[in-house]
């Protein structure tokens, strides 16, 4: 019996028919929402008939994954320069061998993770926290930073992009301190043309900064009125009609970050991403983020579900080129026993993974080389994480408490002061001051 052709291994067959092919540099793989590709040639068919037949030959490899039709020339599409100089185009590299294919995806989901920004830096720094998990002190990290940075003198912008489990709302705002409206209002009020007015009233101080030397302003998920939150949660993700192209989830989003920063003037942003391999947190870390903090604990599971995004991100090597100068792993939830080898198994394993897939590899012996790599030990690379303490007293616990006194600054220095003095070293690289 013949093994059928499976999902995984239909790129590298398709990367080793058109490297077999002549005149690679005019062939374009085309993969469907189904997975299926379709090989298309930017020649007219009256020019290719000796190419078209050697890739039609070469498709039946792909199995179930091959496209119907199989080839396609350029006088097949009715505005060919869409498809073949589409600004989507990825190249798309096939891991351990040097097969590399040009690849147009179709994709229902998973698009903005291989959507970077090409935009100039943001103004002011934007500091996404992001992990594959919940559970690990992201929120708590985020609402204890918000109030070391503007106790410091600071201006704070928090926004919860985390729609599906708002809970940084509860943690920085009562219910009586929420503005009218929240993320998700504003999301569906541009779908129909009217989210100005939802800017006026879609933020609010908290109280955790009421006594601080500058604000903590919180956009949160979702506004003073609840009742209609998962009707409009449904429909938040559409892509809004537009002309000449719709206008994209994650370029909405883009859209309300830059809106808030322009009517705010924060000396840093905070965003809170959604957990897991979610099309929101792909905009948050790839599109907004000026930093990208990726919560670990040293779990095996948390290491698998790193290694493959950045696997994701290393088959397409001018995404992973982008994406990887924002990353900074956080060891969160550092236990209190055993200290000295569980943080050097962290590291270990963090080193490992940016080394195996988004570091480039050194074969020169040259110390100065130009190239994206770090050693094991330098703080300064994104593998060397920032670290958070174990801390019973700060789990599940209300911030809205630091005022009452009920936690000193050596507590709070203890537990997340290493963490706050590497984001502040952070934010001050990237020229915020």
């Amino acid at each position: 019996m013949v093994r059928p052709v499976y999902f995984g291994s239909v790129m590298r067959r398709a990367a080793e028919a058109v490297a077999g092919a002549s005149a690679v540099g005019s062939v374009l793989v085309i993969r469907d929402i189904a997975g299926r590709v379709c090989f298309a040639i930017d020649r007219a068919r009256a020019d290719c008939r000796g190419l078209e037949e050697e890739l039609d030959s070469r498709s039946r490899e792909l199995g179930a994954y091959a496209g119907k039709p199989p080839v396609v020339c350029r006088d097949d599409f009715f505005e060919p320069d869409q498809i073949f100089k589409s600004p989507a185009i990825l190249e798309f590299a096939v891991p351990e061998t040097s097969l590399s294919v040009r690849v147009l995806e179709r994709q229902v989901t998973g698009q903005d993770w291989l959507n970077p920004n090409h935009a100039a830096p943001p103004r002011v720094p934007r500091i996404v926290f992001y992990g594959l998990k919940g559970g690990v002190g992201r929120s708590t990290a985020l609402a204890m930073l918000a109030y070391l940075l503007a106790r410091n003198g600071r201006r704070v912008l928090v926004i919860d992009l985390d729609l599906e489990s708002p809970g940084l709302s509860g943690l920085l705002l009562p219910r009586a301190r929420r503005a009218e409206f929240g993320v998700t209002d504003w999301l569906i009020e541009d779908g129909v043309g009217q989210s100005g007015p939802v800017l006026q009233d879609i933020v609010a101080s908290s109280p955790l900064s009421d006594n601080l030397r500058q604000q903590i302003r919180i956009a949160a998920a979702m506004g003073s009125d609840t009742g209609a939150y998962l009707d409009k949660l449904s429909r938040v993700y559409a892509d809004v009609a537009g002309k000449p192209n719709p206008d994209h989830f994650g370029d909405r989003i883009k859209r309300l970050v830059h809106a808030l920063e322009e009517a705010e003037s924060p000396d840093a942003v905070l965003i809170d991403s959604r957990a897991g391999m979610h099309d929101l947190a792909a905009v948050s870390v790839t599109s907004v983020a000026s930093t990208a903090l990726l919560f670990a604990t040293g779990s095996p599971p948390g290491w698998q579900g790193y290694r493959s995004l950045f696997a994701h991100w290393q088959s397409r090597p001018s995404v992973a080129r982008m994406v990887r100068e924002r990353l900074k792993m956080v060891s969160a939830l550092f236990p209190e026993s055993n200290q000295a080898a569980r943080a050097h198994t962290f590291l270990e394993q963090s080193y490992s993974l940016f080394l195996d897939t988004l570091y480039d590899e050194d074969r020169s012996g040259s110390i100065d080389t130009g190239l994206f790599t770090f050693g094991m030990d330098d703080s300064d690379a994104p593998h060397y994480p920032l670290r958070i303490k174990w801390n019973s007293r700060f789990q599940e616990f209300d911030p809205l408490q630091i005022p009452l006194g009920l936690f000193d600054d050596d507590e709070i220095r203890g537990t997340f002061g290493q963490f706050s003095d590497g984001v502040e070293q952070l934010i001050q690289a990237g020229g915020s001051d």
